[in-house]
């Protein structure tokens, strides 16, 4: 009862962070709206992207849409021309049911983090979702704690299936578990979960949020949209024994911290990101 309530209801404190240090991980998961060829050529929303992933040690970017697979990579060449830091990334297999395919793509610092393993969630035979979960294990390179390794699951959730596929996560974690024997994992992304979406009368039905193994850390409270409305659509969940060191997880308005008109930030999404530090040492 106390984790449901807490799913359901928990408000946290929103805090947001500037930069990271040695001492943690700081992790984000941005829904950049439609993103290809068209918004990578818009100098103004370059910068202010560029801006918002220097924040981070990785970011994973959801919605790229484009079949040429060229705007990502430019992003990321825009970001280490910015940067002290050289981030490596990589993207996913596109995925969807109709010709509005979709990839996740990641960017992070690579002398924190190293990629052991990659795949996507196999859903050919029940075909839950419209865009298969995609798992990524992660060794954080600081430090050999328990905890220095985790699985990352990143889902954009269809709107009007995201019930069914929310809950599926839960089974989406059990198969990353099983494929790469590890129990921490941070399941993040623009899960559409809430609004319409998934009502307060649907969450009974959400393996993941009913099954105390999991930890919600962004509250129904909170808004993730730059829009008018009202809604936490985009989450960050944990299993594990990493869940005590996932701290500090909020909503990054860019639209505030950098004086933007709510026009100027809708054109560089219509989500915010939602962001995270992993505190392991």
């Amino acid at each position: 009862m106390i984790f449901r309530l807490f799913c359901l209801l928990a408000a946290l404190s929103l805090t947001y962070a500037n930069g990271t240090d040695d001492s943690t991980l700081f992790i984000s998961a941005f829904n950049i709206q439609v993103f290809g060829k068209s918004k990578v050529s818009k100098d103004y929303v370059v910068e202010k992207l560029v801006q918002i992933i220097k924040r981070y040690d990785m970011t994973v970017v959801q919605e790229i849409r484009d079949i040429d697979e060229v705007a990502f990579p430019q992003l990321v060449d825009a970001v280490n021309a910015a940067s002290d830091i050289k981030y490596s990334s990589f993207m996913s297999p596109r995925s969807g049911r109709t010709s509005s395919k979709e990839q996740y793509g990641y960017i992070y610092n690579p002398e924190k983090l190293q990629v052991l393993s990659q795949f996507e969630f196999p859903d050919d035979r029940e075909d839950i979702f419209e865009r298969e979960p995609y798992i990524v294990k992660f060794a954080d390179l600081r430090n050999n704690a328990a905890q220095s390794q985790f699985n990352t699951i990143v889902l954009h959730a269809k709107p009007d299936d995201a019930v069914s596929e929310v809950s599926a996560l839960a089974d989406a974690y059990d198969y990353a578990v099983a494929a790469t024997g590890e129990t921490n994992a941070i399941i993040m992304g623009d899960l559409n979960a809430d609004c319409s979406y998934i009502t307060s009368s649907e969450w009974s039905q959400v393996k993941l949020c009913t099954e105390s193994r999991f930890s919600w850390m962004i509250p129904n409270s909170a808004d993730t949209t730059v829009s008018s409305t009202d809604c936490a659509y985009d989450r960050i969940v944990t299993a594990g024994d990493i869940t005590p060191f996932v701290i500090d997880a909020a909503v990054f308005d860019f639209e505030t911290e950098y004086r933007m008109t709510n026009s100027e930030a809708k054109e560089v999404s219509d989500h915010f990101p939602v962001e995270f530090y992993v505190s392991l040492t």
